[in-house]
């Protein structure tokens, strides 16, 4: 597989995103509202977020989301069709009875996943600007052991790859820890830096910080100053090259990998966990 994995000492992700509280994001949020994403946005998400990454073609072709491509368009509509169909329809995050234990990484954990998409229209035009896809997500012992490539067995080995690594790394890294997994946060172009994102940022975290939820997230490095800013650290850095597989002139994929450390019962922010720290805690709990 054609990946370089290297760790990294100091902070350095998804969308691009304006900083809450500029003018300019003053005066463009205020009508702009949060709400649940139905299954009939499914198509709006997905045209966002093709566009979103229309400048990315490494990540176009792992990711299968180039948008001059219908059978892409269309994989994805079905897949966010079934995911919204039963995803939480609260305007937060799931709930959580208890918050998370700092010792959770040794707990016996039953594998869960609450899916949740939230979408920002504007008021005046109704017309969605930006979603993200969230999950809450608790790996079982069994589930930490099965192969990273579930669900893409029948795919090209190259996108097998690139899934199972993303996968592969979430494991090692978050072990049996109850979790907030941003999975997608994307404005459409013509609309980025009007505060958008930021707002469903900050709904995000703020409902991960009630439930005491370390925050993982894979990020391009459009937005990496802006989720420094909200607490977040890189922990880690992957490198994908397609070249390797025979798919040329669309360059190498580079993401980065942050975490935000979860809320104490005391109100206190956890510190974020180096790659090799948390690895071998969750080696060490095996």
């Amino acid at each position: 597989m054609s990946t370089l994995i290297k760790s990294l000492d100091m902070p350095m992700i998804l969308d691009d995103i304006s900083s809450a509280g500029s003018p300019a994001s003053s005066r463009s949020t205020c009508h702009l509202v949060i709400s649940p994403a139905l299954a009939h946005d499914a198509r709006r998400l997905v045209d966002i977020e093709f566009h979103a990454f229309e400048n990315e073609r490494a990540n176009q072709q792992l990711s299968y989301r180039d948008y001059t491509k219908p059978e892409h368009f269309e994989r994805t509509v079905k897949i966010y069709m079934s995911a919204l169909s039963t995803s939480n329809h609260d305007d937060s995050l799931p709930k959580l009875a208890v918050r998370q234990r700092a010792d959770s990484i040794h707990d016996q954990a039953t594998s869960s996943t609450a899916t949740s998409f939230l979408k920002v229209t504007d008021t005046e035009t109704g017309e969605t600007l930006s979603f993200a896809k969230t999950d809450i997500k608790q790996y079982s012992r069994e589930e930490l052991l099965e192969p990273a490539d579930i669900g893409h067995e029948h795919e090209p080995q190259m996108n097998r790859d690139w899934f199972a690594l993303n996968e592969r790394l979430r494991r090692e890294y978050i072990g049996l820890a109850k979790h907030c997994y941003i999975g997608m946060l994307a404005t459409q172009p013509c609309h980025q830096h009007n505060g958008a994102g930021t707002m469903l940022l900050n709904a995000i975290l703020e409902d991960a910080d009630d439930a005491g939820l370390e925050v993982y997230l894979e990020a391009t490095d459009t937005a990496i100053p802006l989720y420094e800013k909200h607490g977040f650290v890189a922990v880690n850095e992957i490198r994908f090259d397609p070249s390797e597989y025979g798919v040329l002139g669309i360059g190498r994929e580079r993401q980065t990998v942050m975490v935000r450390g979860a809320l104490d019962e005391h109100g206190q922010r956890r510190k974020v966990r180096a790659w090799e720290v948390a690895v071998a805690q969750i080696k060490a709990a095996f």
